[in-house]
């Protein structure tokens, strides 16, 4: 945004020096004419520098909203594989629980019913 903004001043700036060369020649002052075309050329090469600039920086911003949405689409896979593993991990704990629950008896009354079963 700054190189736009500058690039928009350097454009402002060389449209003045040329309407000012403009109105040297109409004067007849040649020499101030050439001088301020020289400023304005000075000005020009400025401004395509500042252009480039602003064409490295808008293919580096939209470079960096692709690797974003990547990132975004990445993290929420990753969300997803967690909750789905949370959810499996205490299904798991909810079975382990259920079956210390139903192994824990009474030793003796386990001895009594196996030695009913014989």
């Amino acid at each position: 945004d700054s190189q736009q903004s500058y690039a928009r001043r350097l454009q402002g700036t060389i449209d003045d020096l040329f309407d000012k060369a403009k109105d040297a020649m109409a004067a007849g002052d040649e020499e101030k004419a050439r001088t301020l075309l020289m400023e304005k050329q000075g000005q020009t090469d400025r401004l395509k520098k500042a252009l480039s600039a602003c064409l490295l920086e808008k293919k580096r911003m939209e470079k960096m909203t692709l690797n974003v949405g990547a990132i975004e689409e990445r993290a929420m896979e990753i969300d997803s594989l967690l909750r789905r593993s949370v959810s499996a991990k205490s299904m798991q704990d909810i079975n382990l629980s259920e079956d210390f629950s139903l192994s824990i008896e009474d030793p003796l009354l386990q001895k009594f019913r196996d030695l009913k079963k014989d």
